[in-house]
């Protein structure tokens, strides 16, 4: 049996480690403790999951009438498998090895949303409706070897098409908050997705694409400098997301109770209902963000900063609370941040060293939202003065 063991493992909805991520960059992920943590729990009864036995035949119908969404641009690698590891899915069909189960977004009935499935469901799309595929490397039916679908027996063909598959639909109804909570649970592949990766699926529409633009925004892409692998996590996205949330909703309306997962899936929701006007407002005030902290910080945007000039990876609780803070000045109080540059940079180091909550605030960041904008804005109002 571990042969067969062996090859069904390919088919878990694993990712490919990228190497170029940093030490420091690791260090970053100061938020990450608050996501884990477990805030006012959702009710267990709005949850509403349906199993859904389909044959094969079924989701390809679905697949070609676009009511199955293949494509979702959350996904980092929806073609991450190369051709020998979809033959090998294609073969345990074939000799009846059961396929994991498979995780969608139902709640819209007509256009299904793959949350954990994608490279399963491309491959068979792949073989059998676009032809694209012929099967390489075979471990048991050898014989099968090169050959694309319409080149295989009958009783193959019909083998493939009437197997079940069992799909577990997340229904119309379930409350976004929870439906967050299902997907993050079932979420446990080779490199889960991001909780911003899964705000983004669940999310589709004006927000995901109003991030995306500003993330792709020259300003931002220079004062930040994220590497290749964090944007594929969409730790852009986030980032911008931060802003656009404490923009939206003031610092002390933080709904500390349900956390930062419920904060974030919010502002993606009140993205999605805004107007063209509000949607240009914020992101003017985003722009004007990032070219205020370019000005007055220099590379040392958005960090830690200390007296021995070591560098520190961005934060992403310090580009909340400076990035906000800064949208909400006027131009001449710029000018003078810009101009007592260095004075700001002393005071935001002293705080660092002297006030242990402050730093707390913004290295393990849970419950200490307020406390850290407070102080943020504390320090640049000392320095207007």
């Amino acid at each position: 049996m571990t042969e067969f063991n062996n090859q069904n493992q390919v088919f878990s909805e694993s990712d490919i480690d990228s190497d170029d991520i940093t030490i420091s960059e690791l260090e970053e992920d100061d938020l990450k403790i608050e996501e884990r943590d477990i805030h006012e729990p959702f009710d267990p009864t709005k949850i509403r999951v349906a199993t859904r036995p389909m044959t094969i035949d079924l989701v390809l119908d679905r697949i070609e009438h676009d009511e199955i969404n293949l494509a979702p641009d959350f996904q980092r690698y929806a073609n991450i498998w190369d051709d020998q590891a979809q033959s090998l899915l294609i073969e345990s069909i074939l000799i009846r090895i059961p396929l994991p189960a498979f995780y969608m977004d139902a709640t819209d009935e007509d256009h299904w949303l793959v949350i954990d499935g994608l490279q399963r469901l491309s491959t068979l799309k792949k073989f059998i409706l676009d032809q694209k595929l012929k099967l390489t490397r075979l471990e048991f039916l050898t014989n099968l070897e090169d050959k694309n679908y319409d080149e295989l027996p009958r009783n193959y063909q019909r083998r493939i098409k009437e197997t079940v598959l069992n799909v577990y639909l997340i229904e119309k109804g379930t409350p976004p908050e929870v439906k967050f909570n299902i997907f993050r649970r079932i979420n446990t592949g080779g490199e889960p997705l991001s909780p911003q990766e899964l705000r983004h699926a669940l999310n589709p529409g004006k927000a995901t694409k109003f991030l995306d633009r500003l993330a792709k925004s020259q300003e931002f892409i220079e004062i930040t400098n994220l590497g290749k692998k964090r944007k594929q996590r969409m730790d852009d996205h986030e980032f911008v997301l931060g802003f656009v949330a404490f923009s939206l909703t003031p610092y002390h309306k933080y709904p500390v109770k349900k956390g930062r997962d419920y904060f974030l899936n919010e502002a993606m929701i009140k993205i999605n209902k805004m107007d063209n006007s509000m949607e240009q407002e914020v992101e003017n005030k985003f722009q004007y963000a990032m070219k205020a902290a370019s000005d007055i910080f220099g590379d040392s945007a958005f960090r830690k900063m200390s007296r021995k000039n070591r560098k520190y990876p961005i934060n992403k609780a310090l580009f909340e609370a400076w990035s906000v803070t800064l949208s909400q000045l006027n131009s001449q109080e710029l000018e003078i941040l810009k101009t007592k540059s260095k004075i700001l940079k002393d005071k935001f180091i002293e705080q660092m060293e002297k006030d242990k909550d402050f730093l707390a605030s913004i290295s393990q960041a849970a419950n200490k939202v307020e406390y850290r904008f407070m102080t943020i804005e504390q320090i640049v109002q000392e320095v207007l003065l």
